[in-house]
């Protein structure tokens, strides 16, 4: 295990927490690491409704970037891509994706695939 990072782990669920106003039953944030950027998104499924988006705030982008220079100063191979699940009851889900990466860790720029994940996420937080 890797020294600090349940506290980081913690510190995203209140930060998440923080960042969504209405009652809700899930909710997910998600890091891409590019090499000249990082993207973050963040969606939560109502109590009632359909999903919605939530702002990403400062504070939780930077507990990505500490959790990857955790990472990176454990040794350990670098993650290009993660995404926080968390539902509202505080049990939560961190997974990792080392797909399409650099040999730095940093995902590869590929526009096709972020258009389909922008189709996808503006499909999904449409819904009626």
């Amino acid at each position: 295990m890797i020294e600090g990072i349940e506290e980081i782990y913690q510190r995203l669920a209140d930060a998440m927490n923080k960042a969504i106003t209405a009652d809700w039953s899930s909710a997910r944030s998600e890091a891409i690491f590019y090499p000249d950027n990082i993207e973050f998104n963040g969606e939560y499924m109502p109590v009632k409704g359909s999903p919605r988006s939530f702002k990403v705030s400062r504070e939780m982008t930077n507990l990505f970037e500490d959790l990857r220079q955790k990472f990176k100063d454990a040794g350990k191979p670098l993650w290009g891509q993660a995404i926080f699940e968390l539902n509202s009851d505080g049990k939560f889900n961190l997974k990792w994706g080392y797909d399409n990466c650099d040999e730095n860790g940093n995902t590869i720029w590929n526009e096709e695939e972020w258009r389909r994940r922008e189709e996808e996420s503006r499909k999904r937080l449409t819904q009626p």
